[in-house]
């Protein structure tokens, strides 16, 4: 991993970067939904405004990585919207964002932190087991077509 990522919480002049790269990935691997758009075109709104984050790997003034963490009440958070630049993949920059999503997810008291995911996405399931994530069933309908793994990764008591 490059030494010089700074993770970094929302900023205005990344709005973009946070669109474009996770476009990028789920136009590659899956089809875009409504609910995809509407997070990533307003993520003050379905993200900043409900008590979450989105944050980004800044690489020498370039957005290189972003992640967003959605406040969904009662503790429970997701990790949403991880997207790494092709270039920078399998160089570290995945785990520091998720890094910033738990600490994040700690500092605010959170006790279930979940993802949804495809398990056509290895290099992302792997980081995920290695954080902690487990596989467990989705309490609840998810809320992606394209996804058909839901995990879970508890906080420490």
């Amino acid at each position: 991993m490059s030494p010089d990522i700074q993770i970094q919480k929302f900023d205005a002049k990344y709005r973009q970067a946070f669109y474009d790269l996770n476009i990028a990935w789920l136009e590659k691997y899956f089809t875009v939904e409504p609910a995809h758009r509407q997070m990533l075109e307003n993520p003050e709104a379905e993200l900043l405004e409900g008590g979450g984050e989105v944050f980004f790997a800044v690489s020498s003034g370039d957005v290189v990585g972003t992640v967003g963490v959605r406040n969904a009440g009662g503790g429970v958070f997701e990790l949403t919207k991880l997207a790494v630049d092709p270039k920078a993949q399998s160089g570290g920059v995945g785990r520091k964002l998720c890094d910033a999503v738990i600490a994040y997810f700690m500092k605010a008291g959170g006790k279930t932190l979940y993802l949804e995911t495809h398990n056509s996405l290895k290099p992302a399931l792997h980081l995920y087991k290695d954080l902690g994530f487990k596989l467990t069933k989705n309490p609840g309908e998810k809320h992606y077509d394209g996804c058909d793994l839901y995990m879970e990764w508890q906080a420490p008591q």
